[in-house]
């Protein structure tokens, strides 16, 4: 089906996994913007362009299932496949009839110079470079995003790590961080359109400025974005453990435009299962690390992933992850069952968990992370916090305070996109309600 409109053909994304990803799509759009005309996935489009995700096994089949059904119901469509599952398996992707292109993690930046158009392929072309050659950022700056009070800005993209579950580094390639005069100008672009809060994100972000001139550090990038006018709020997505150095810590207690949120990975409270996953601490650094943040950091929201079900943990070691993130209290939860990953060692560990015993384990991490959201949430019962309005729907609004509550309150829809006072009038099953003041 031809959904040209004067000659321009049209294109519509759809990305699938992390925010990091939504980024890249973001990127994509604006550089295909130009010469193509950009819909949603609802409308039909001559194009389409789905943004995968590879990090389980769960997510490769959602992968697949999404390229499947957009075929489907558009069977005349250009399909192009890109992002980390494309990285990882394009000849599984190829397999598939109906899809016309499959670009790795580095082509997708140069994505205009290979869609020709968008005229169909007898069978799936594959453009998919060994990223262990992606040696520099070369992601193009965004100018908008799909959010309109919240902008993420991707600075760093690839890890070094190499956890012994994660598949990651072998889709994203070596840690390589984006200038900071590209990152500022960006942000200030982003800023001068009106977006009040912008969300620093990447692979592994703490590690930005290793790769580059200078002996520049994350904590200084925090100090040069903050002083940017027109810009409320600065909120830092997921930081390794080792990579909250002191100095990191200081800033964001001292810079009043930082969020005080943290989102700190722990993925198990056991110190065995923690070296079994080539984690670079053990849970005395981890909890060390909690309180220094805590005690410098009044109100601050720290929340977390935790992985059930990895090779050998048995009920003992599930037991001290349970016990261990009851008492970090954390503010929330992300509960993520092992997926091994062929390619990474915790694919070929033996003692299995099984499925059953996983989604057990997860049900028991996940209502207590309910509890503790609440727990943290009461806390702020009766208090005064300043909440950025997002949306509204019917007569209420809702938006998040800086230590990352979702609050619903009456007031008037020119509150959008503004930094408003709400007094937090009641906490229910999860459900956050407050009072303009």
């Amino acid at each position: 089906m031809n959904r040209e409109i004067c000659g321009v053909r049209s294109v519509a994304f759809h990305t699938l996994g992390c925010k990091v990803n939504q980024y890249d799509t973001q990127a994509m759009m604006e550089a295909l913007a130009k010469d193509y005309r950009i819909v949603s996935s609802e409308e039909g489009a001559d194009i389409y362009i789905i943004n995968t995700c590879t990090v389980t096994g769960r997510a490769d089949q959602k992968s697949r299932q999404y390229i499947r059904s957009i075929i489907r119901k558009n069977p005349e469509a250009f399909v192009a496949v890109t992002g980390c599952y494309a990285q990882r398996k394009p000849f599984e992707i190829a397999k598939i009839r109906g899809v016309d292109l499959i670009l790795g993690n580095q082509e997708k930046n140069r994505i205009s110079s290979f869609l020709n158009g968008g005229g169909k392929n007898s069978g799936s072309l594959v453009f998919v470079e060994d990223i262990d050659f992606a040696l520099r950022y070369d992601i193009p700056n965004v100018t908008s995003h799909q959010f309109h009070s919240r902008a993420f800005v991707k600075i760093q993209d690839g890890c070094g790590n190499f956890c012994s579950y994660c598949i990651i580094p072998y889709v994203r390639g070596k840690e390589r961080s984006q200038p900071l005069p590209d990152i500022l100008e960006e942000i200030k672009g982003l800023a001068g359109k009106g977006f009040k809060e912008i969300v620093l994100t990447g692979i592994r972000l703490g590690s930005w400025g290793e790769d580059l001139d200078g002996n520049i550090t994350c904590a200084m990038l925090l100090e040069k974005v903050s002083e940017i006018e027109d810009l409320a709020r600065i909120r830092l997505s997921s930081l390794e453990p080792r990579d909250l150095s002191e100095e990191l810590i200081d800033r964001i207690a001292s810079l009043p435009r930082v969020c005080p949120h943290l989102h700190i990975p722990l993925q198990s409270g056991d110190d065995k299962i923690l070296k079994a996953m080539n984690r670079p601490y053990d849970t005395f650094y981890y909890q060390d690390l909690i309180k220094r943040i805590r005690e410098k950091i009044g109100g601050i929201a720290i929340t977390t992933d935790v992985m059930v079900g990895f090779p050998g943990e048995g009920e003992g070691e599930f037991e001290n992850t349970y016990n261990f993130v009851r008492k970090m209290k954390f503010s929330k939860m992300h509960i993520f069952r092992f997926s091994p990953r062929p390619g990474t060692p915790a694919a070929r560990f033996k003692e299995k968990v099984g499925e059953r015993e996983k989604k057990k384990r997860s049900e028991k991490l996940l209502a207590l992370s309910s509890r503790m959201q609440e727990e943290f949430n009461i806390s702020f019962l009766g208090e005064t916090l300043e909440v950025l309005v997002e949306k509204r729907r019917n007569d209420y609004l809702t938006g998040l305070t800086g230590n990352y509550i979702r609050v619903t309150f009456n007031g008037p829809g020119k509150l959008v996109n503004k930094i408003v006072r709400v007094k937090i009038t009641r906490i229910e099953k999860g459900y956050v309600t407050g009072k303009l003041i």
